[in-house]
């Protein structure tokens, strides 16, 4: 009998103690800014108005995983923090985002988020596919990508989210497409 409980109640911990790791993953608030001097003039976007939709996220993760940074847990999901980074530095190039009556739509798809172990802190890689269209015609595509390290999770992220904005922003075949 007490052989049988002890197997009813093994699982029971695990359950428990899975929750428990949950639960006190760590926080961390990535709260990025664009703070760089735009490079890109992107007020005098002569092919048309931009809308930055939102972004999805490629990986097999569910919903609640959708934040995650390694054992840490960002403020939003990361496809949306990648999103606002780039929607961020469209707009401190002058560009006048628009929700309706777009010419150029970007898209993207968060694929790939790797954190590892430094000996000085952490590395952080982020990869995101975006499209760009005009109307339903595909006129860019192409992978952006950052790779950044810090002593703290948080600011490697946000160095990695300045070097991704950038492999977009500064390509010049996007460039070609939207100025």
């Amino acid at each position: 009998m007490k052989v049988r409980g002890f197997i009813l109640a093994v699982p029971f911990v695990c359950v428990i103690s899975l929750q428990t790791l949950t639960v006190t993953a760590d926080d961390i608030v990535i709260n990025y800014d664009y703070a760089q001097t735009p490079q890109v003039d992107f007020s005098k976007m002569t092919k048309g108005p931009l809308k930055v939709a939102p972004f999805g996220d490629k990986r097999a993760v569910t919903p609640d995983e959708s934040r995650a940074i390694s054992s840490s847990s960002a403020e939003q999901p990361i496809a949306d923090i990648v999103n606002n980074a780039l929607v961020q530095a469209f707009e401190a190039g002058g560009a006048t985002l628009v929700q309706d009556g777009q010419v150029l739509t970007l898209e993207g798809e968060l694929t790939e988020l790797q954190v590892t172990a430094k000996d000085a802190g952490v590395e952080v890689t982020i990869r995101t596919h975006v499209i760009l269209k005009r109307g339903s015609q595909t006129v860019f595509d192409n992978v952006i990508f950052g790779r950044a390290s810090a002593p703290l999770l948080d600011a490697a992220v946000r160095a990695t989210l300045d070097k991704l904005v950038n492999s977009l922003i500064l390509d010049d075949y996007f460039l070609m497409e939207v100025i």
